[in-house]
């Protein structure tokens, strides 16, 4: 299921954007939502656990703008996916300082809309991939965002994740390269983690937010670092 949020002050564009994202309901489990404030959104948001997948997000609106209201959905789902809607392109730089996906100029065309809307769901689907872990004869899926880290040792992988752990055969060399795309790091001769679980970099270890403590070796430190600032500036700025 992905939940979409269309916000727009403006009833006419709701019911467009509400209907052109219907016309996909054949091949995908969509949950759309609209909202006629960024206060609205961002009140419904607080009281439910919904975190939203795509957003739809006019720019001027009374109060709350798009802005502010893109700021709080990237903190409610760092992977939000963030389309911005307005006549008005001088705000064109300042949506991308806050992480936007894509802008849409009112008037916008249909074939617009679709090429925009594709390529959401294929970042969707990219974010939201699974990795299948095979072991003993018994075979797992899960997705790579909820993986927190991987630990190898004699040819064997463990893979973490808030409720579990999984075990298969495979080293941290032959799959560092294929999770480089799900934003983990190698920090370690036995260890890559995952960047959105971490709280801190000490000079010898990585800090989840959890409180788990993951080994950094000299030799990784370095890129550990320059990577993960190039992190932040993309998701915090």
């Amino acid at each position: 299921m992905i939940n979409i949020a269309i916000c727009e002050d403006d009833p006419v564009y709701i019911d467009r954007l509400e209907k052109l994202c219907e016309g996909y309901r054949e091949s995908i489990d969509l949950n759309i939502d609209k909202y006629m404030s960024g206060e609205e959104l961002i009140e419904y948001c607080e009281n439910s656990s919904i975190k939203y997948d795509i957003a739809f997000l006019d720019i001027e609106m009374k109060q709350i703008n798009g802005l502010e209201t893109a700021k709080y959905l990237k903190v409610k789902n760092i992977n939000a996916i963030v389309i911005f809607i307005s006549g008005y392109t001088n705000y064109i730089t300042n949506t991308f300082r806050v992480g936007a996906f894509q802008f849409l100029i009112k008037p916008f065309k249909e074939s617009d809309f679709n090429e925009d809307f594709k390529r959401a769901i294929e970042k969707y689907r990219e974010v939201h991939a699974n990795y299948i872990i095979k072991f003993s004869g018994e075979t797992s899926v899960v997705e790579y965002k909820e993986i927190k880290y991987i630990e190898g040792y004699k040819r064997h992988l463990m893979v973490y994740t808030e409720d579990a752990s999984y075990e298969c055969v495979g080293s941290i060399n032959s799959e560092a390269e294929k999770f480089k795309i799900y934003r983990f790091i190698r920090c370690h001769q036995g260890y890559m983690v995952n960047f959105s679980y971490i709280r801190e970099i000490n000079k010898n270890n990585i800090v989840l937010k959890n409180g788990e403590e993951i080994p950094m070796s000299r030799r990784y430190r370095e890129q550990v670092m320059n990577t993960f600032n190039l992190y932040l500036a993309d998701t915090l700025t």
